[in-house]
């Protein structure tokens, strides 16, 4: 039985279905039912509940999900368990093949798994068209810009930096307390061991793939979960890794159904890391959180834009055009709220809506209904009952953007609206289409306030001059903030990426995102000579303990001074009595 989520979230297809399919039943269980010949049901996944993301996208009542999980049920129930208990085989299967392979990989030398980790970045470098045609995008030359160049980028850093990150560190004595004298600190990073990458459909291949490749370089293996679309990428991104000499069962991909997902949950891995909507982050989340497993969570986003008095009009337009249409504006970080001035925002609105009257259509096969997944073409039918909304608020729609296909509306141009206020429920989501709202503000003060009305934080990009662009970076609730640009700037190799809020939590990328692929032990060694915690008590040990406090945290140096003196004579006293009988 597959269960649908109530929550329906505006969807980053990140997690590429609506309704996360997921169910909630131990592994234990599990086994017990299929090893007696038996057919599993699964029960509802009790999910975390965020606080409250919008009262007609998320509901918190019981009686939805029992709902739908009581409509599911159809004739075809028993091929449903059947298919169920195939795919829970094939899990445990690939869950099992990991584990021999982690003791083997975690052998190799740092050295070695970079050696291959330098020839898959080789192998991409010399035929990066094929593995782009791989992703399936009818635009080749954004593939490669988008998903293959930054995924090479990302090999090259860890050749570059991986050595120093993961290396063992021996602590500073500085700031060691006297009292601990003699002790010596290492740090030292060790993988988790099989680490869950659930990958999303709008960039099937770098951000799967980055996480990947940084999970092995810190000795773990990888699970790779795809989004709905995204298998032929990923086998063929495993595919070179394996002719570069990665050793099979290194790298696994499971099949896209989200329940593969759940089960691999269910089956004990030790780290999940999602890219995906907020709905698909409760669900996985709840789910890990029940088995004790840690998670990573790069979330839905809702992306502001600051355009200062002093930004150049004719860049915000252009950076505005570019994240409206690159990838048919599936990106998690695209802009969705522009906050500037009156003044600001008739100017940006000059230039904009001639470049996008110019642009070409979202992309032709969008206008085909019959060519659109029930969940896309719901998911459209909610953005712009939004849209809608919106304008019957108050808000202007300045681009032709809905069209009547097939007796259906459908979002055929990139969406602009102007004079949308921050309690709307258009800015109060991730559309995850070519949808941006103007808000006009007072000042920088006001555009920051009404930007933490929506509970996403995933990132940000303000333009105008550098110095003022940086004190208002610092002023910002969001994970990255990109400065006169947006998007691009971010697929650079050095730059951690992650949310807050309902956006999500943890980093992907970058140093942090290697050390996110860790566990950190801390080796303490203590002195062979001086144990006072195992000595036998003595009536003065308060007193010594008072004065030692004194000499370590007195305010100066003469109070330190005396004492060390009553240290002294209250430590001879805690000698006698230890040598009385």
């Amino acid at each position: 039985m597959w269960v649908r989520l109530p929550f329906q979230p505006d969807v980053c297809p990140c997690f590429p279905e609506s309704c996360l399919m997921v169910g909630m039943t131990t592994a234990g269980d599990r086994t017990s039912q299929t090893e007696q010949g038996g057919t599993a049901s699964l029960a509802p996944l009790p999910f975390c509940r965020a606080e409250t993301y919008h009262a007609e996208t998320m509901t918190h009542k019981d009686e939805s999900l029992e709902s739908v999980v009581a409509n599911s049920s159809t004739d075809s129930s028993s091929t449903d368990s059947n298919m169920d208990s195939s795919l829970w085989q094939q899990v445990v299967e690939a869950i099992e093949r990991a584990r021999v392979a982690q003791v083997s990989w975690n052998a190799q030398s740092l050295g070695n798994r970079l050696r291959i980790v330098r020839d898959l970045r080789l192998e991409i470098g010399r035929h990066p068209r094929p593995l782009a045609e791989t992703v399936g995008r009818e635009d080749l030359a954004q593939t490669l810009a988008a998903e293959v160049l930054p995924l090479a980028d990302a090999c090259r850093y860890l050749e570059l930096h991986a050595s120093a990150l993961l290396r063992d560190r021996v602590v500073s004595t500085r700031g060691r307390p006297v009292w601990l004298w003699g002790t010596h600190v290492r740090l030292r990073r060790e993988p988790f061991g099989v680490v869950l990458v659930i990958g999303p459909a709008n960039y099937p291949l770098m951000l799967p793939g980055i996480q990947a490749i940084q999970a092995i370089t810190a000795a773990n293996v990888v699970l790779i979960k795809p989004g709905h679309g995204g298998e032929r990428a990923a086998r063929g991104l495993v595919e070179r890794a394996e002719r570069a000499g990665l050793p099979p069962g290194v790298i696994q991909v499971l099949p896209e159904s989200p329940q593969a997902a759940s089960f691999a949950i269910q089956n004990g891995v030790d780290k999940v890391i999602l890219t995906g909507s907020v709905g698909a982050g409760q669900a996985v989340s709840g789910q890990t959180a029940r088995q004790g497993i840690p998670a990573v969570m790069e979330l839905s986003g809702c992306d502001p834009l600051f355009a200062l008095d002093d930004a150049d009009p004719n860049l915000v337009s252009d950076c505005l055009v570019f994240g409206l249409t690159l990838n048919q504006s599936h990106t998690c970080i695209a802009p969705r709220r522009v906050f500037a001035s009156d003044s600001m925002t008739t100017a940006v609105l000059a230039k904009l809506l001639p470049k996008l009257q110019a642009h070409k259509p979202i992309v032709d096969f969008q206008r085909d209904t019959a060519k659109q997944p029930a969940a896309v073409l719901a998911q459209e039918e909610r953005i712009i009952e939004r849209i809608r909304a919106a304008t019957a608020a108050g808000a202007r729609l300045l681009t032709e953007a809905i069209e009547v296909i097939e007796g259906r509306p459908r979002l055929v141009r990139p969406a602009v609206l102007d004079g949308v206020r921050p309690e709307m429920e258009i800015v109060l989501a991730d559309p995850f289409a070519p949808v941006v709202s103007f808000l006009r503000v007072g000042d920088p003060a006001e555009a920051v306030a009404a930007a933490r009305v929506c509970p996403l934080a995933l990132g940000a990009s303000i333009f105008g001059s550098p110095a003022r662009c940086q004190q208002l970076a610092d002023q910002l609730d969001a994970g990255v903030v990109v400065i006169n640009d947006l998007i691009a700037a971010t697929a650079d190799p050095r730059v951690p990426f992650g949310g807050r809020r309902q956006s999500g939590y943890g980093v992907t990328r970058g140093a942090a995102g290697l050390e996110e692929m860790t566990q950190l032990k801390a080796i303490v060694s203590a002195r062979p000579w001086f144990r006072p915690h195992l000595q036998r008590p003595t009536p003065v040990d308060a007193d010594v303990l008072e004065q030692l406090i004194r000499i370590e945290h007195a305010a100066n140096g003469l109070a330190k001074l005396r004492s060390s003196f009553r240290m002294l004579s209250k430590s001879w006293a805690q000698i006698q009595f230890r040598k009385s009988p």
